[in-house]
């Protein structure tokens, strides 16, 4: 099995940085838990969010209502303090349906939002329209609950019609969820936002919400042009210089969008999203002191901002800027914000100076977030490796009762543990009883494959990869990992190549893949082939395994200088424990690590 680590930054996604505001396209969201802000209240009870409904607003003005809708409302406030809620949301529903009164309609609209009653939001929201046609909530409700539905035209004209009364349409909002839709959606919302551009020609707004959805649909040159054309005559639009950079980056014009960006930081220094692009562009340049240098700025002009300190923090420990990185984390715990990543990135601190209780302390404060897995993954490695490998395994078991919607990745989790160790065949217990409990989990059987390689057990490694490609026959790593083990374990050349070269087509670039249409291409004797791949695999990816085939491949084609040259550069630049694949090759061929 090939291992890749983790880098200690992820790729730095810049598509955030469009967003204008939210709120039409999506409803009210609680903090992510990257935030980490300690809640202040407990979650609302309907009762509440009901009551709130009917108390926060302005008195209903009652008009001459009729008997019956007098009496409907009454009922209504009176099923509501019996906790009946769906008795009272019908009623006023009724009513405003009945009375087209505003007062009543906004109250019964309150009640279904605090219900999140979708399908009423919608049919009160179609009683307002009829009652003022032009009432922004209505509207923008309106088109909320079409977009939900994929009615991408209705929904539009709702938007249209608020923007024409001077309202925030929040067609950029829109533009940026366009990223998760369907192609085929993504052209239907490029033809409406095309058709809304040629109403509106001349409004920079609306020519960036359709720039932002090219961008979003992959039209990444369409979307320059239309900035560029925003920018001639409104060359201070802020939103459309921040849009400009992120395309000249996305085009690969690295320099162009490096110095565009540093000149219009200078400009708008007031600027948060501006500033955070250009260090961001930074860091993915690889220019990591004039990123450290850039989110100082940015936390300095922006103190309330406790995302630029962590984003500080990162960069800082990519530059190996230790000590800095250090103190801002710190000062985050103290804060008490972005508590999770701070106590993580702590924790790597610790552990890569082998401090392993330092390290625990900060890996057990990670209560959730992108990293909790990672963190519990380490604690737990390093609590076994102090002679408590019962201990965190009863924790395992504990954490997959109180967590049953992510018991796989839990047993996942004690799988690669156990391998980690080296406790090969208690793995391939834990391994079995996960799948008798987990009989569909690809993830967990394709595990069980590689410990059954591990064991010798290539029959049975066959047969549970066979077993993830009846799941999903386009897995290319199982594909491969099928292909690569008939390559080396039996004489199925041609079967092999037949799923190496399908595991191709799904990821062309992959070196893994490359190696092993290489391996097996040298097994059937196509030599000119096997080294074709092995180099593309050599550029992308120069380790160990496939700097061992490769020079293999050039050995049997009498290339010896270029084979020895390969396999040097791998001895001097691997620990001795990575070098196992080249020396099984350097055996065969009565040569050992000495002769180079």
């Amino acid at each position: 099995m090939r291992k890749h680590q983790c880098a200690l930054l992820p790729v730095l996604g810049l598509t955030f940085l469009m967003v204008g505001c939210s709120g039409l396209m999506t409803e009210p969201s609680k903090p992510s838990d990257t935030d980490d802000k300690p809640a202040t209240e407990e979650d609302k009870s309907t009762e509440d969010k009901v009551a709130e409904a009917t108390l926060d607003e302005e008195e209903i003005s009652y008009r001459d209502f009729p008997p019956d809708v007098l009496f409907a409302l009454l009922s209504a406030e009176l099923a509501a303090q019996r906790g009946r809620f769906d008795v009272t949301l019908v009623n006023y529903t009724q009513a405003a349906a009945d009375t087209g009164d505003e007062g009543v309609i906004r109250r019964a609209m309150q009640i279904a939002q605090a219900l999140n009653a979708t399908n009423a939001q919608r049919q009160i929201a179609a009683i307002w329209l009829k009652a003022n046609p032009d009432a922004p909530q209505a509207l923008r409700i309106a088109a909320l609950r079409a977009l939900q539905n994929d009615e991408f035209e209705q929904a539009i004209q709702y938007m249209e019609r608020l923007y024409t009364q001077g309202e925030v349409a929040q067609f950029d909002t829109l533009a940026t969820q366009a990223r998760a839709m369907k192609p085929e959606q993504q052209q239907e919302l490029l033809r409406l936002y095309r058709e809304v551009h040629d109403r509106h020609p001349d409004q920079p707004d609306v020519t960036y919400s359709l720039a932002l959805l090219n961008d979003n649909a992959g039209n990444t040159e369409e979307s320059l042009s239309l900035v560029n054309g925003i920018l001639e005559s409104h060359d201070n639009f802020q939103p459309a210089i921040t849009l400009k950079g992120k395309l000249l980056y996305d085009l690969e014009r690295n320099e162009e969008a490096i110095n565009y960006l540093r000149r219009q930081t200078r400009r708008f220094p007031d600027n948060r999203r501006l500033g955070t692009l250009y260090a961001r562009i930074l860091v993915n340049a690889g220019r990591l002191q004039a990123a450290e240098d850039e989110f100082q700025s940015l936390m300095e002009r922006f103190p309330e901002a406790s995302s630029l300190k962590l984003s500080r923090a990162l960069v800082a420990l990519e530059n190996d800027n230790n000590r800095v990185a250090r103190t801002l984390l710190q000062e985050l715990v103290a804060e008490g914000l972005h508590t999770n990543e701070a106590h993580f990135y702590l924790g790597r601190l610790a552990d890569d100076k082998n401090n392993a209780n330092e390290a625990l302390h900060h890996y057990r404060q990670v209560q959730g977030g992108s990293h909790f897995f990672s963190a519990l993954s380490r604690a737990s490695f390093l609590e076994a490796k102090q002679g408590e490998l019962d201990s965190v395994r009863n924790k395992l078991e504990n954490l997959r009762a109180r967590l049953p919607e992510q018991r796989e990745r839990l047993w996942l989790l004690e799988i690669n543990l156990l391998l980690d160790l080296g406790e090969h065949d208690e793995a391939l217990t834990v391994a079995d009883s996960a799948l008798s409990e987990h009989p569909e989990n690809s993830d967990i059987r394709y595990a069980r494959a590689m410990l059954h390689e591990r064991a010798g057990q290539i029959e049975a490694m066959e047969a549970d990869l066979r077993g993830v490609l009846e799941q999903e026959p386009n897995n290319a790593v199982a594909l491969n990992a099928l292909g690569y083990t008939l390559t080396v374990h039996t004489e199925r050349y041609g079967e092999a190549r037949q799923l190496i070269m399908k595991a191709l087509e799904i990821q062309p670039e992959n070196p893994a893949i490359l190696d092993s249409a290489g391996w097996v291409h040298y097994h059937l004797g196509e030599n000119q082939k096997a080294l074709d791949y092995l180099k593309q695999a050599y550029d992308i990816l120069p380790d160990v395994e496939i700097a061992a085939h490769l020079g293999r491949v050039l050995w049997a084609m009498d290339k010896k200088d270029d084979a020895r040259m390969i396999w040097r550069r791998a001895l001097d630049e691997n620990e001795e424990q990575q070098l196992t694949p080249l020396l099984e090759i350097l055996d065969e061929l009565g040569l050992s690590a000495e002769d180079f």
